[in-house]
């Protein structure tokens, strides 16, 4: 088995695709221009471990992907998290898979449903659990399938998902698991630091004032991290920034500004294309800072760090599915997405007990927002007590949560692509949504004040439930028109043009 490696310059720089023929030893990949390419292994990863022995199919912490031969078999990798996933369409000679869902639609012409609602059900399902998520993605040309977590393994003839190695570590105390905290972030470094890497590297942090950026930037700052983004406040308003918190860890803050993305054109595209939440648009506007970077972020530290964590399974049950909007953004801008809350995951139960242990009480502060395991961890680089973790604040933008939930250049361009495909509801007897922006806007606020008046009533507060937080029926349909406008940057590179 081998590769045969196919540079798409005009793609997004970290994208990559496989394409395998059942009874063929060759498999070829298209790739973007980051993508490290070898006669054994492909990626756009970090893991900590030796680059050049390319080890990364036999860890569980791997912030990326790629593809790794190995005693004839293939291996593609997917993130140890959730926040990133592999893509995968089965067909009856071949399978396709890539990093980027907008790259496999485009080059295999896949088509979304428009007329399809539940995009955004879908694919919140993922905080389930890598057991109990919407795995199938129906498509014009079949379902493609969703891969979180897991690997894929390709024998020449059939594919099929296969669980991450199973890593043994010892976590019984904080000792333990600073220890092993410690040495993960060591080995990244040097693995992003080699000089046998083709594409330069750096890390890059984030910081704010709750408790998990400052956790993985005391980490990360030790092994030269030595910048941390700090968005200035949240949607809400509300300052959040952890500039006060970089002296103390000795790295430069890079502040912008939260809101500065709706002043960009279309921006929420590749963001809403991830999930159809769109959460993680504030960082359209640090493009060029994330490029060639590492970005470490504190995702999943609710749970793998909170006290009261109530699924302590290998499952990956999660609060929320904050990141994954990351997923396609950081294709195009050219950087690696490493959340350090989800390093041992699977030994979650270990954690939690730890966080737990009288011996934690010294960190353990009163009321619901309490993480003993990251104050121990912060206030011990010299960060005051009262400098972070001090009130929780939500800094992700869910774009269907504002009244104006789009851009003007996008609210534009999502009216125009409505009323192009209206027919597509009138052929199944559906109504579709009125492209009416003023009356979206209106029934949004409506219902959203109803919620609130509802949750104050015993006799109706359940019914607040069926609307609070949900998109209108106008805000149903973003997810397919982010990716039919995604896939423009695929689409002067045809399937004929991919052959020759």
């Amino acid at each position: 088995m081998h590769f045969k490696y196919q540079l798409m310059s005009g793609w997004p720089c970290q994208a990559w695709l496989a394409e395998c023929y059942k009874g063929n030893q060759e498999i070829i990949i298209y790739h973007g221009s980051r993508v490290e390419v070898t006669p054994d292994f492909f990626c756009e990863a970090v893991w900590p471990g030796s680059f050049e022995a390319g080890g990364f199919d036999q860890t569980d912490v791997i912030a990326g992907s790629g593809g790794r031969i190995r005693d004839s078999v293939m291996i593609f990798v997917s993130s140890g998290s959730t926040v990133d996933r592999l893509n995968m369409l089965r067909r009856d000679r071949s399978v396709w898979l890539s990093n980027s869902l907008v790259c496999l639609l485009s080059v295999v012409d896949a088509y979304l449903d428009p007329a399809y609602g539940f995009y955004y059900k879908d694919l919140y399902s993922v905080v389930y659990g890598i057991d109990n998520y919407k795995r199938l993605l129906t498509t014009s040309k079949g379902d493609v399938e969703l891969v979180y977590f897991d690997n894929v393994r390709w024998d020449g003839n059939m594919a099929s998902v296969v669980p991450k190695p199973s890593v043994n570590r010892e976590l019984a105390n904080f000792g333990q698991y600073l220890g092993f905290l410690e040495s993960t972030m060591e080995q990244l470094a040097e693995n992003i630091c080699s000089p046998t890497r083709s594409k330069h590297l750096r890390m890059l942090g984030t910081l704010s004032t709750g408790y998990d950026s400052p956790t993985l930037m005391a980490l990360a700052s030790g092994v030269g991290c030595d910048e941390a983004i700090c968005f200035d406040r949240t949607h809400l308003n509300e300052e959040d920034s952890g500039e006060g918190i970089a002296s103390y860890l000795g790295v430069r803050p890079i502040v912008l500004s939260g809101t500065a993305w709706r002043c960009l054109q279309k921006p929420e595209i590749p963001f809403i294309a991830a999930n159809s939440m769109g959460e993680e648009v504030r960082f359209s506007a640090a493009a060029e800072t994330l490029a060639g970077r590492v970005l470490m972020t504190g995702y999943h530290g609710d749970k793998m760090w909170g006290k009261r964590t109530k699924h302590l399974g290998a499952n990956i049950v999660r609060g929320d599915p904050s990141g994954l909007g990351l997923t396609e953004f950081r294709l195009w801008a050219g950087f690696i997405h490493c959340p350090v809350p989800f390093w041992a995951v699977r030994s979650i139960e270990a954690v939690n007990r730890i966080s737990n242990d009288p011996e934690m009480s010294q960190w353990d502060i009163s009321g619901e927002y309490s993480r003993p395991i990251c104050r121990r961890i912060v206030e011990n680089k010299g960060v005051p007590r009262e400098a972070f973790g001090m009130e929780k604040r939500m800094a992700s933008v869910i774009i269907h949560n504002y009244d104006e939930f789009l851009t003007p250049s996008s609210l534009q361009d999502f009216l125009i692509w409505l009323k192009e495909h209206r027919s597509t509801w009138w052929k199944r007897g559906k109504v579709p949504p009125l492209a009416s922006a003023s009356l979206d806007r209106w029934f949004h606020q409506t219902v959203n004040r109803y919620a609130e008046w509802a949750k104050r009533k015993p006799a109706i507060w359940r019914t607040a439930s069926w609307f609070e937080g949900k998109p209108t029926y106008l805000r149903q349909f973003i997810f397919p028109w982010a990716i039919a406008r995604a896939k423009d940057r695929y689409s002067k590179f045809t399937m004929l043009e991919l052959r020759k």
